[in-house]
């Protein structure tokens, strides 16, 4: 999980505002009433901690929103202004109002992962429709209209059917070579490194051949001519991506067993916070834990975070300040380029008292890979 989108939420430190509300109308005759009771309380809530009230207001006007039918939402603000929003699929597992120095973003990407950018194509014999989805969910949407004539192959003999048959299957291949062109040209834009195909059977095949190698060997198909903006498109992309980052992370944390014993992983909150700090990590490995109670220290900077103060006072943080492990964390996932991982529950190994929610493997619920082998410093 990238979570570069999040970088720009941290310009500062101090003063945020996170919010978890149960928003779900349906399920209550559509009736906002109970959504508006549950608003006053967290808001009674967060005025106490200190929150300022023009963010209160900026989170009580997204609340107050008529056409919201999102179950649930999360909502952070600072200064004044909602610096980011998320809606969830389902009722938010633990409410939450929290007024502290960093947003609360770890329950949000736990219960609503955030989209793994991909590229979704419908492949015409004409051309074909291109949707691209980024990693914070925008949607950038073309069509490409290629040749037009000759598309169809004859059905009828004579002299000149090879050589029609022949034109038309040029014409598709060129189509294909410039839906093709598109696709990685989306793909680009959004970072994605994986493409869903539908269409036709046979222009599917050629579009594959003119895309890139990691796209074409990323690719997953369709068996079926939908839209690229379609529901079905959607439920085959979520479906597949659901299948590559389960790969993805049991295989990434296989090797975190393997880089353990050569001084190329880390494991527990300390060691981990450290290797943040040094800028090492490429992944970070975390139990979804959301009884988690564990603090950090944390500077202004987004690598700054310890499991003591006197570690940043050492790198010449002058106030280190507490906060969530988690949220630290998430700061610092985001601002150094690292990637997150939540681990399926079938590989940890539970039952360690002295580990911090007694997860022993990895310890604490946490662990890292490094790029570069493990330095011991402050």
């Amino acid at each position: 999980m990238d979570l570069g989108f999040l970088r720009r939420l941290y310009d500062g430190m101090g003063k945020y505002v996170s919010v978890y509300l149960d928003t779900d109308r349906i399920h209550e005759g559509n009736n906002s009433e109970a959504t508006q009771i549950r608003w006053d309380d967290a808001r009674r809530e967060l005025a106490a901690a200190g929150a300022d009230e023009i963010s209160l207001d900026a989170v009580a006007e997204l609340v107050g929103d008529r056409d919201e039918v999102a179950p649930g939402r999360a909502m952070f603000a600072r200064n004044g202004t909602v610096v980011f929003t998320g809606a969830l699929d389902v009722p938010p597992r633990r409410e939450i109002a929290r007024f502290a120095p960093l947003p609360h973003l770890m329950p949000l990407l736990a219960q609503h992962r955030p989209p793994i950018p991909h590229v979704r194509v419908s492949a015409t014999r004409t051309g074909g429709e291109v949707v691209a989805i980024g990693g914070s969910g925008d949607v950038w949407r073309d069509w490409m209209s290629g040749r037009q004539w000759p598309v169809h192959k004859v059905k009828v003999g004579g002299w000149s059917q090879d050589r029609i048959q022949r034109r038309a299957e040029e014409t598709w291949d060129e189509n294909a070579r410039e839906l093709a062109g598109e696709v990685i040209t989306a793909a680009n834009q959004v970072g994605a490194r994986h493409v869903i195909v539908s269409g036709d059977v046979r222009v599917r095949t050629m579009l594959l051949e003119h895309l890139s190698q990691p796209l074409r060997e990323s690719a997953a198909l369709v068996d079926k001519e939908v839209s690229a903006d379609s529901s079905a498109m959607a439920e085959a992309a979520d479906q597949a991506l659901s299948d590559w980052a389960d790969h993805d992370r049991r295989a990434r944390f296989d090797d975190w067993g393997a880089y353990l014993a050569h001084d190329q992983a880390v494991q527990g909150l300390t060691q981990t916070l450290t290797a943040l700090r040094n800028g090492q990590v490429r992944d970070v490995f975390v139990a979804d834990n959301p009884r988690s109670t564990a603090t950090a220290w944390i500077g202004p900077g987004g690598a700054d975070v310890a499991a003591t103060a006197e570690e940043l006072q050492l790198r010449g943080v002058s106030e280190p300040i507490s906060d969530r492990a988690d949220a630290a964390i998430v700061r610092a996932i985001a601002t150094t380029e690292a990637e997150l991982h939540f681990l399926p529950e079938d590989v940890l190994i539970t039952g360690d008292p002295a580990a911090r929610g007694g997860i022993a493997r990895p310890l604490d619920g946490i662990g890292a890979t490094l790029r570069f082998p493990h330095l011991i410093t402050a």
